[in-house]
């Protein structure tokens, strides 16, 4: 095959021949004309052939992918509704095969009994329920050592003001350990959210977070890798639900007792609550792969692990075509049960908010953000881990490609006031809900969380939206007399969360022009605590000795990871008190 200069010069050969192959004397004008146009032509499809070939298979390569947008994970060409179809049918196989002995057969299509689905009966007799060994009442080594680092810098910053620090520091630091923890007798860990004694896939994983860089302790190994085997088991039990327990409470509240009303909502004996929350499984994923790129353990990865991760592949992608596809009901959603509909996206739908509040348009964008993250995670550990799983890494590749190109067709809208901006819900029917909640994942929270687009290389689509929910035009950003900040929907009006205080923190990146946001975040924090040196839920923009939840270890470890990310900034300010 020639290149572009071997034709230039095949031109040159072809004209000078041409010419001299006719008596210059016999050549008129006009025919020399036609010659050299012909010559022209001739060069002009020459190097547009050059150039369009490497195009050609450029073009064949982007066809090859997008092909592949309707091809399942074992490169069969099907439609999208048809993955989702197939994965359902695989995901009621996957939970039938990680049932105990004695469980009883799932129930999949709703019935007056039963109207929340799927669901698994449970009965008190023939349980199997792992006992408590001990709660954690001395602090791992590593831990005790971490907290007496932290707090000789802070009190040799300032002595009166480091001091307060330090015991803020100490208090939300070993909070998770001290108050939440339980060792069981099944080698697992089992971590309650705090006030309310039930353990959530979120919370408990964002709840050790703090610890991972101390994964050499023994005393951390046992927690951490006991906590993901007690997600599997819990993923088992119902990969739909977001909270659960290990069996019925002592003292129980009244949707403990498992009577008919509440068995209608999808709980029994290990479900708590049959919310479906994407970003739950999202969670148990991120938990597993910083643990392992922390430790590089790898015990707890074994198969029971990659049933867990190929049961939540197959939900996420289900509920790409929830209207279609989904067998998921729960009695307290509107539309038979069923949640408002939604059309196709290449998104993972989802019945609530990682505030536990209902969503109003099924694909929250956060979440789905979240997902996109954690599916590229999960494609390094499997590929590392189980590098056979040929299928089902070509099914985890596929899903990423959708949801990111769905976020990016569906999730965006033009704000008048900030220009284009992420959404926080949207339907797929051209409806949006712009807002930002306090609870991760945020909109605020998606580069905490380590989201990146090629759509968006610049990241301008992410200050944009930074400026908008930060502002008023976020219908949860409430300003005080000294306080401002993002609440929820799950909380009163005026009442901000400290956990979203903490991510502007987080995602503030540190320069001349920032580092008073930065000293705004640890004024607004220390005013909130109450002198209860805790953080809390929430709390009253115009009195902060009004809050929501006292014990709430999720924001007690999010604000110890801030300090331990910031430290050095800390510091500074404590030295010198800017204020803003």
């Amino acid at each position: 095959m020639y290149s572009r200069g071997s034709y230039n010069e095949y031109y040159v050969r072809f004209i000078r021949n041409l010419s001299q192959s006719i008596p210059k004397r016999k050549i008129s004008k006009n025919l020399l004309l036609i010659y050299l146009m012909i010559g022209l032509i001739l060069t002009f499809n020459i190097l547009f052939m050059t150039d369009i070939f490497p195009f050609s298979s450029l073009c064949k390569l982007q066809e090859s992918v997008i092909s592949s947008k309707s091809e399942d994970f074992n490169h069969d060409a099907i439609s999208t509704i048809e993955r989702s179809k197939r994965a359902l049918e695989k995901l009621k196989v996957l939970l039938a095969s990680a049932m105990s002995p004695d469980g009883q057969p799932w129930i999949w299509i709703p019935t007056k009994e039963y109207p929340s689905v799927p669901y698994q009966p449970t009965f008190l007799l023939n349980q199997t329920i792992p006992k408590p060994l001990y709660n954690i009442t001395d602090l791992p080594r590593s831990v005790v050592h971490e907290i007496n680092r932290v707090c000789r810098r802070l009190k040799q910053a300032d002595q009166v003001g480091g001091a307060i620090w330090c015991k803020l520091f100490k208090k939300t630091y070993s909070d998770t350990l001290v108050t939440t923890t339980t060792i069981l007798d099944d080698k697992s860990t089992y971590i309650i959210t705090g006030d309310i004694d039930l353990m959530w896939l979120r919370d408990s994983s964002a709840q050790v977070h703090q610890y991972l860089t101390l994964w050499q302790d023994l005393e951390i190994q046992r927690i951490v890798e006991g906590l993901i085997c007690r997600q599997i088991q819990f993923i088992f039990s119902n990969p739909y639900a977001s909270a659960f327990r290990l069996t019925l409470r002592p003292n129980p509240p009244s949707d403990d007792s498992l009577e008919p009303i509440h068995v209608q909502k999808g709980r029994n004996l290990h479900v708590a609550m049959h919310n479906y929350e994407l970003d739950s499984l999202c969670y148990h994923v991120r938990l597993s792969y910083f643990w392992w790129k922390r430790s590089q353990r790898t015990n707890v990865f074994n198969h029971q692990w990659l049933k867990a991760i190929s049961i939540i592949i197959q939900i996420m992608t289900v509920e790409q075509h929830h209207s279609e596809v989904s067998l998921y009901r729960y009695a307290e959603l509107d539309n038979n049960h069923q949640g408002s509909k939604v059309a196709y996206t290449g998104m993972t739908w989802s019945a609530f908010r990682p505030s536990d509040d209902a969503t109003k348009y099924g694909y929250i964008i956060p979440s789905n953000m979240m997902t996109c993250v954690v599916l590229e995670q999960l494609v390094e550990m499997i590929k590392k881990l189980f590098p056979e799983q040929i299928p089902l890494l070509n099914q985890i590749v596929q899903l990423h490609a959708d949801i990111l190109s769905g976020i990016n067709t569906y999730g965006i809208v033009n704000h008048e006031n900030y220009g284009k901006i992420y959404a926080f819900e949207t339907d797929g029917f051209s409806q949006h809900l712009l807002i930002d909640d306090a609870n991760i994942p945020s909109l605020l929270s998606a580069t905490y969380l380590g989201f990146k687009t090629p759509y968006d290389p610049s990241n301008l689509l992410m200050q944009s939206t930074r400026q908008f929910i930060l502002s008023k035009g976020n219908p949860y950003f409430f300003q005080g007399k000294n306080v401002s900040g993002i609440g929820s929907q799950h909380t009163a009006a005026n009442y901000v969360w400290p956990m979203a205080i903490i991510m502007e923190g987080l995602t503030t990146i540190i320069n001349n022009n920032t580092i008073k946001d930065l000293d705004y975040v640890w004024q607004r924090l220390e005013a909130s605590h109450a002198y209860t040196f805790s953080m809390h839920e929430s709390f009253n923009v115009n009195n902060p000795f009004e809050f929501t939840r006292e014990w709430f270890a999720w924001v007690n470890s999010l604000f110890a990871e801030l300090v331990l990310t910031h430290l050095e900034h800390l510091e500074g300010w404590l030295c010198f008190r800017r204020t803003i």
